[in-house]
């Protein structure tokens, strides 16, 4: 199958569009990567259905929007065989937490997160393990312009150890062994990003935060920053800014990291889900002004 013209499908007024008319097995032509991009900085994450790709087929898509990351960090993700830029995100009924089953950006917590992630379903439920997507940009948008004001001020730190555990209290699903074994795993990944930054390629402002990694604002207290903080989280998750994902087989998301929040849902009991992601890295938002 030859690629030929692409098909967009919007999935809710500001987050999410399906893209129809493009075979990812073959070469992304030069115009239909540009109509792809165009597409990820509108929407935030585009999606497709019926590809039947081999790991060399989705490291090819990723390249075409950047450099495809080689894991640098310390994760509990495993990869595939032979391919160490694809991680293994494996959820099996007998697990007690679900990997990514909050809102979230992919490694936030690093002083250079990746541009964008590209996500495949291998293997999945018979129903349930949809992913959620919220569109920051459109949150941003929706704020009151002095909240903005100040909020363009701002700087916040995300932490890794968060998703585990907070000031030496376990998250859900977690024991102390647990808690002790991650805060020796991940001591001192944490980092600080203004919390509005403008987009490099569609100049949109992003409210960049989410309700587990982001610590605390820069200079204030974590019981100061919090109230903001989830305050913002709520209003940026509200129905009317999410889009839902069905996966089904042959389905293929990438996502915006710098634009985007996405949760994965935990609908599934008894049975397995098993997807392949791999990130590309590229230029993170500017800051608050900039052109």
């Amino acid at each position: 199958m030859k690629n030929t013209g692409l098909a967009l499908k919007p999935l809710s007024a500001t987050t999410g569009v399906e893209i129809s008319g493009v075979d990812l097995r073959a070469p992304l032509s030069d115009a239909d990567a540009a109509d792809i991009r165009a597409a990820l900085n509108a929407w935030g994450v585009v999606f497709f259905r019926d590809q039947a790709l081999e790991p060399e087929h989705q490291l090819a898509f990723a390249r075409a929007f950047g450099t495809v990351e080689v894991r640098s960090h310390p994760t509990s993700m495993g990869q595939v065989d032979g391919h160490p830029e694809l991680a293994v995100i494996r959820r099996e009924p007998t697990d007690g937490r679900n990997t990514g089953g909050f809102w979230h950006t992919d490694q936030c917590f690093l002083p250079d997160p990746p541009l964008g992630s590209v996500l495949y379903a291998k293997q999945l439920p018979t129903r349930g393990g949809d992913t959620m997507f919220a569109h920051m940009g459109a949150a941003c948008a929706a704020l009151s312009d002095g909240l903005r004001d100040m909020l363009r001020g701002l700087r916040a730190v995300h932490v890794r150890l968060n998703y585990h555990g907070i000031d030496g209290r376990a998250q859900w699903g977690v024991t102390a062994d647990e808690l002790a074994h991650y805060a020796e795993k991940y001591a001192g990944i944490e980092a600080t990003h203004p919390v509005i930054g403008r987009h490099p390629e569609s100049g949109q402002e992003i409210l960049y935060l989410n309700p587990i990694y982001t610590d605390r604002f820069e200079g204030w207290t974590r019981a100061e920053s919090q109230p903001l903080i989830q305050h913002l989280c709520a209003r940026a998750t509200r129905p009317e800014n999410i889009c839902r994902f069905r996966w089904e087989d042959g389905s293929l998301a990438m996502w915006d990291n710098r634009a985007v929040l996405h949760y994965a849902l935990d609908d599934y009991p008894g049975e397995t889900r098993v997807m392949q992601r791999c990130v590309v890295l590229g230029p993170w938002l500017h800051p608050p002004g900039s052109a």
